[in-house]
């Protein structure tokens, strides 16, 4: 794998710790009124964090095991608001 892509992988828990540390404690749960026109989940900082961790072990690490051990293998899409409840 390209050397970029496994350092920025590397780094990416630390920088997701440090831009979540930047979400003042009164932010951490903010959602707004309406998720309309929001063009991601619609999700909180902390229940991102939390998204970020799920999908990791729920989904790349399944898709990760399937793809290396199976011939071919079907990647069942991960449901964002099933992990969320």
């Amino acid at each position: 794998m390209n050397p970029i892509t496994l350092s920025a992988l590397e780094s990416f828990p630390q920088q997701l710790e440090a831009h979540y540390a930047a979400v003042p404690a009164a932010f951490k749960h903010w959602a707004p009124p309406s998720w309309e026109g929001v063009p991601s989940e619609p999700l909180t900082a902390l229940e991102q964090v939390c998204h970020v961790r799920d999908i990791e072990i729920d989904g790349y690490h399944v898709r990760f095991a399937r793809t290396l051990n199976e011939a071919n293998p079907t990647l069942a899409s991960i449901d964002t608001d099933l992990l969320a409840r």
